[in-house]
């Protein structure tokens, strides 16, 4: 089962999964900030305050080699039948009480 998680609970446990990746490849938090091309500011705001672009997350992903995990992000749905796939740029219609 699936629980629900808010945007900051999800950057928090992201921030968390990059420090103990960090770690396990025994990296200095200067050395992780300056191999994903990024200031050491930034990745302390990051891991202390949670506050990151977008881009950054991605670049620090990629110098500690967990860009596979960014995968399931970037899959477009698929669609199970014609009618759901030709219903797929539509809104949904008003619901009216």
């Amino acid at each position: 089962m699936h629980t629900l998680n808010t945007p900051k609970e999800l950057i928090t446990k992201l921030s968390t999964l990059i420090e103990k990746e960090r770690r396990a490849q025994a990296m200095k938090q200067n050395e992780l900030a300056s191999c994903a091309g990024i200031p050491l500011p930034t990745y302390k705001q990051f891991i202390y305050q949670q506050k990151i672009s977008l881009e950054n997350v991605f670049k620090l992903l990629f110098a500690l080699k967990l860009h596979d995990n960014i995968a399931g992000l970037l899959q477009e749905k698929e669609y199970n039948s014609l009618d759901a796939l030709k219903n797929k740029d539509t809104l949904p219609k008003r619901i009216r009480s």
